[in-house]
């Protein structure tokens, strides 16, 4: 119920990323819609999501498939909650997740919620839409395009995350039958995946795409969402197999956004024709061009 809340909020503030994309002197709010080459993360921002839902699962997700690095990974973290479901305690998951919990201080704790608040769904998309805007105004439009994206990133994620958690329905570690799956109508069964992790990295990753030239956004974009998704393991919510699938998977969507962007980007497209001089007298040859 909690993350549907946060997805509620976080679609709120979305929409007020989107109004204020067109914000600013009605010459200028005209100009851009009758421009046939604005960038593709100036355009509506729901139709975005919308379209994402085929381009992740008929493109983005098979390509991603085959690479080893993201196989392997996503494997790991499926391998871990397979186990956990079938041993007893909770295999190898849920141990760690009771080793990580009983070594938690309570500094560590304190951080951990800090952290934990900054992961909320709603609170990333008004620091987007505050980012966007001001970017907006100060003409940054490379800070523009990566706030806009990181928000329809952001979103895709709330959507896979709410499916997967209704159609996993695992126990959270602190309720009855922690770690199985498949427990419907519980009031903690909706563990996996980690919904913090999954928003983080989906944000992270697009800045991380979007500024890969800066060696320290990557750096420091993924080291905040790791810090997130560490919190929800020291503050016993989830299970390192919930954390690494959605940082996994929210990583994924991330880059597909971003790829998405490079492929819509408006680009020339040209061919040669044939040219008749004036009056009929004379041929040549011409090129014409139009931007796609």
């Amino acid at each position: 119920m909690r993350s549907l809340q946060n997805m509620r909020c976080a679609v709120l503030t979305s929409v007020v990323l989107a109004i204020g994309a067109t914000r600013g002197t009605p010459a200028r709010a005209a100009e851009n819609t009758a421009d046939p080459d604005r960038p593709y993360w100036r355009t509506n921002l729901f139709k975005r999501v919308a379209t994402d839902q085929k381009f992740l699962l008929t493109r983005w997700f098979p390509q991603e498939f085959k690479d080893p690095l993201f196989a392997s990974t996503f494997g790991v973290g499926v391998a871990m909650i397979i186990q956990s479901a079938s041993g007893d305690g909770g295999g190898f998951d849920g141990a760690t997740e009771r080793d990580i919990t009983n070594a938690t201080s309570s500094g560590a704790t304190s951080v951990s919620h800090v952290f934990t608040t900054m992961g909320e769904g709603a609170v990333v998309a008004s620091i987007l839409g505050i980012t966007y805007l001001s970017s907006r105004r100060a003409h940054d439009d490379r800070l523009s395009e990566a706030s806009s994206l990181a928000t329809e990133s952001l979103l895709n994620a709330g959507i896979w995350v709410t499916v997967l958690k209704a159609a996993t329905a695992r126990a959270r570690p602190n309720e009855p039958n922690a770690g199985q799956f498949f427990q419907y109508g519980g009031s903690g069964s909706d563990s996996f995946p980690s919904g913090h992790a999954m928003g983080a990295f989906s944000v992270a990753s697009v800045f991380a795409e979007v500024y890969r030239d800066k060696k320290w956004v990557p750096w420091l974009s993924y080291g905040l969402a790791t810090a997130v998704s560490a919190s929800r393991l020291a503050l016993g919510r989830h299970y390192p197999g919930d954390v690494v699938v959605g940082a996994v998977l929210g990583s994924s969507i991330g880059r597909g956004v971003v790829a998405r962007n490079g492929e819509e980007a408006p680009r020339v497209r040209g061919t040669f024709v044939p040219v008749v001089g004036p009056e009929g007298h004379g041929v040549g040859v011409g090129w014409t061009f139009s931007w796609k």
